[in-house]
């Protein structure tokens, strides 16, 4: 092989190394954007509780499948924050997300059975609906619950919503503590 041949080899390996690199940079900065909350807010899985038959049709009568409750609560200590919602509703808007060895899929779509390895991000979060941002005070919480379900046994999921501090007009997706999903009649408090 010639030297310009031998040039040009090397040149492309080191494009492939420098896009590889671009690659993983850019992973880092997604993880860092959807992260753990900020000083001054916590999100965390209060309990998980395995649903009743009765309990899962009337909390679900569309879909067949959700069965399990997980208690989720947003609180803002030291200074307030906003999170993004339905309008007019006091429930964060978020993703479920799916923990593993090989990394975390964000879990969307209906039901959630859409995979996909980085977020949806704010505008799809409300399926393409406009929300609002609703103000959490200082020293406040707010609890919710969302639905899972005994087919992820033994799957470790969190959850994310979309929050602003005061001071910080960018949005920034947090996540929540992680919860194991229970195969059935189990309920756990954290």
């Amino acid at each position: 092989m010639n030297q310009f041949g031998m040039e040009l080899r090397l040149i492309s390996r080191s494009r492939k190394a420098l896009l590889a690199g671009a690659l993983v940079l850019a992973a880092t900065l997604l993880m860092h954007a959807q992260q753990a909350p900020p000083e001054g807010a916590k999100f965390e899985v209060l309990s998980v509780r395995v649903l009743s038959d009765k309990e899962a049709a009337e909390r679900s009568p569309d879909f067949v499948g959700p069965n399990v409750a997980i208690r989720l609560r947003l609180s803002a200590t030291s200074q307030g924050l906003s999170f993004y919602g339905w309008k007019n509703s006091a429930i964060p808007a978020g993703y479920r997300i799916q923990r593993t060895d090989k990394g975390v899929v964000w879990l969307y779509g209906k039901g959630g059975t859409d995979k996909r390895t980085s977020s949806p991000g704010l505008k799809a979060v409300l399926f393409g609906s406009v929300g609002e941002w609703i103000t959490l005070p200082a020293h406040s919480s707010i609890e919710w619950e969302e639905l899972d379900s005994t087919s992820f046994a033994s799957e470790e999921h969190s959850f994310t919503a979309f929050i602003k501090q005061r001071d910080v007009d960018q949005p920034l997706e947090i996540v929540s503590s992680s919860v194991t999903i229970p195969s059935g009649a189990a309920s756990t408090t954290h």
